[in-house]
């Protein structure tokens, strides 16, 4: 391994002008790169360390903006938060999920988008959620849908030079409900074989979804949308036959493919399975919700 030069910026102009060198990567929790840097990988010619940069540690919810998650905000401290617990439960059961304590207490949740693997846990709960990229780099700054930043197994849309600046998740609306399970091998430190995440809006006196979002991953070449499933909730009674229905729905729609790990056909009987248990989970939670009064908590 060569010589590996280390940078701390103090503000995200400095960072910005440090990456645009070329060779260089970002070290926010550094679970991946540090590995990568012990194994025989190619590795970056500058290391450039962003948790002291103000705010880059800060996890805030206001009920107008939603939650503003920073780039340095670890797992463990999104698991553990009584407000995402409360309020976004499907992205509190995913990063926790995630490795290890060890590895949740050092990982953060902007490093786990930015590997962009099809099997992340924290993608399909912030993918139903309706979270937002804010990136900065040497042509300013701009904010992408979580959708649009996955490319592919490894791949997102940061372009030379830039950064993520934080993570934006609105605010849920009247009686919302959220849920993310997933499939493994082992109980944990392992991939996700499957996961799902469901995020849904009900009427405020009926039993009619008003709004409805379903994740899948591991089951296509990025984290995907079930929108098939979606079309057949949305503006309906979640009666358990319409919810078996769109079970099907999503596990006829996703990809997967046959590894060491699972083949594809066990894969879909999984999206099935965790799609409708994962539905009617939401529901469960977003009859608990309380009205959400205008102030920050």
């Amino acid at each position: 391994m060569h010589a590996i030069d280390y940078a701390i910026p103090g503000s995200v102009k400095e960072a910005v002008a440090l990456l645009s060198q070329g060779q260089a990567e970002v070290l926010a929790g550094g679970t991946d790169l540090l590995l990568r840097l012990k194994a025989d990988q190619p590795t970056p010619r500058l290391v450039v360390d962003v948790k002291r940069i103000p705010g880059f540690d800060e996890l805030r919810f206001d009920v107008r903006t939603g939650l503003a998650i920073g780039p340095a905000v670890t797992l463990a401290a999104l698991a553990g938060d009584p407000v995402v617990q409360r309020r976004y439960p499907a992205l509190a059961q995913g990063a926790g999920l995630v490795g290890s304590v060890q590895i949740r207490n050092r990982a953060t949740l902007a490093g786990n988008l930015c590997n962009a693997a099809p099997s992340a846990d924290t993608a399909p709960p912030l993918l139903v959620l309706g979270a937002r990229m804010r990136l900065a780099g040497p042509e300013g700054r701009r904010t992408l849908a979580l959708e649009e930043f996955f490319l592919g197994p490894g791949e997102n849309a940061l372009q030379p030079g830039e950064l993520v600046v934080g993570i934006q998740v609105p605010a849920p609306r009247g009686r919302s409900g959220s849920a993310y399970a997933r499939h493994t091998l082992r109980e944990a430190m392992d991939l996700a074989v499957v996961g799902v995440g469901v995020a849904l809006r009900l009427a405020p006196r009926r039993p009619v979804c008003e709004e409805i979002a379903i994740a899948l991953g591991a089951v296509a070449p990025t984290p995907m949308r079930a929108t098939q499933a979606e079309a057949v909730l949305e503006g309906e009674e979640l009666t358990p036959e319409r919810i078996a229905w769109a079970a099907g729905l999503a596990a006829a729609q996703s990809r997967p493919i046959s590894d060491v790990r699972a083949s594809a056909e066990y894969r879909r009987e999984l999206v099935e399975v965790l799609t409708r248990r994962m539905l009617e989970a939401a529901v469960e939670d977003a009859r608990r919700q309380r009205p959400t009064r205008r102030k920050a908590a």
